[in-house]
């Protein structure tokens, strides 16, 4: 009992019985933190133990991975350590102090971690690697912006309806974080698909994500985008936006319309054929494979690999940089994304003057 090794789905559902409250995508990002301390020890998931979560062995390990990779990771190893704990007998009093002393020795390393974070955050300034992969927003939009009408003014390929498809849904989610304000990975991962009148969106599950369509010519919006499940749900609440943006309302018909062809919804079977966003043998994607695909098409589009992190990083530079936005406007944004802006006290005394005048690309919901 005392050795016993633990699999990945014990870890999780404790996770889950200690946080109930959590959202999915807390609970999928807990899932990926143990999943990597296997991959950074490069061994099995149940061979875990003590020596493999050695300080003075493992923290070199992780040294390629970014300071928020790192603290992710951190948690997942003091989430197995805790569990080992809970499961240890009374009498086990040396393999207790074995692990108790680890779990300090890890305390001490995650709050030095946190402290460098909260420096590097209030710095402002770019890493080596961010700066690697920087591109000015405008730039980066407008790029998206001519691959995708450039791609619609030609005709697909007569080939595999596999090939066409990845093709479109590949520029349909790059397009999610530049055309929209960009928000977690987790909001679109297993997006649902809904032909229902927007009026109908109280009577959803709220356990899941929605692409909205409307068919009505005349409702004012095809497409809304409907948020119940992200990182900061609890906090935030449903968030319903409609689509504005003409060239993300036009990839979203061709992408919709080859996404049909590959997987038809089908009522009788609907949890297996409304994802939004699906693989090639018609699963829905993982959170990593997103992940993968934003990096890859983005490198194809932009020639820059960008991360859902970066993503933001990008656009809120831009978005926090215009001076005109007064703090409604920034607490609207906030919410897209999935936060909340709490203004200073300093701010709420700031007076804008005179309305600037837009900006090349105005992301709003007016």
């Amino acid at each position: 009992m005392v050795n016993r090794k633990f699999n990945l789905e014990e870890l999780t559902n404790f996770f889950h019985s200690i946080n109930p409250n959590k959202s999915q995508s807390t609970y999928n990002t807990m899932k990926y933190n143990l999943m990597r301390i296997a991959k950074v020890a490069n061994i099995d998931f149940i061979d875990i133990d003590s020596t493999t979560l050695n300080p003075l062995i493992f923290v070199p390990q992780m040294s390629n991975y970014s300071l928020n990779t790192r603290i992710q990771t951190v948690l997942g190893i003091e989430l197995w350590i805790k569990y080992k704990l809970a499961k240890l007998p009374h009498s086990a009093k040396q393999k207790i102090t074995l692990y108790n002393n680890l779990k300090t020795k890890w305390d001490v390393i995650l709050k030095k971690m946190c402290a460098d974070k909260n420096v590097e955050i209030n710095k402002n300034e770019m890493t080596d690697k961010e700066k690697e992969n920087w591109i000015d927003f405008e730039d980066l939009r407008s790029a998206v912006i001519n691959k995708v009408w450039k791609e619609l003014s030609l005709e697909d390929d007569e080939g595999s309806i596999v090939t066409t498809y990845l093709k479109w849904r590949d520029l349909t989610l790059l397009s999610f974080f530049t055309l929209m304000p960009p928000t977690r990975i987790g909001n679109y991962e297993k997006m649902k698909i809904r032909y229902k009148k927007i009026s109908d969106v109280k009577s959803y599950k709220t356990d899941k994500n929605y692409l909205m369509i409307n068919s009505d010519a005349k409702a004012p919006h095809k497409y809304t985008l409907c948020f119940n499940q992200y990182k900061t749900s609890k906090f935030v609440g449903q968030i319903t936006e409609p689509i504005k943006d003409e060239t993300m309302i036009k990839l979203l018909d061709r992408y919709i319309k080859i996404r049909e062809v590959l997987l038809p919804i089908q009522k009788r079977d609907l949890s297996n054929t409304d994802s939004l966003l699906i693989n090639s043998d018609s699963n829905s994607m993982s959170q990593s494979m997103i992940t993968e695909t934003l990096k890859k098409t983005s490198f194809k589009v932009v020639g820059k690999k960008l991360s859902c992190d970066m993503f933001r990083k990008i656009f809120l530079t831009w978005f926090l940089a215009d001076d005109s936005k007064c703090i409604e406007d920034r607490q609207q944004m906030a919410k897209f994304i999935g936060q909340t802006y709490n203004p200073t006290i300093m701010e709420k005394y700031r007076k804008i003057k005179h309305k600037l005048p837009p900006q090349k690309y105005v992301l709003n919901f007016d």
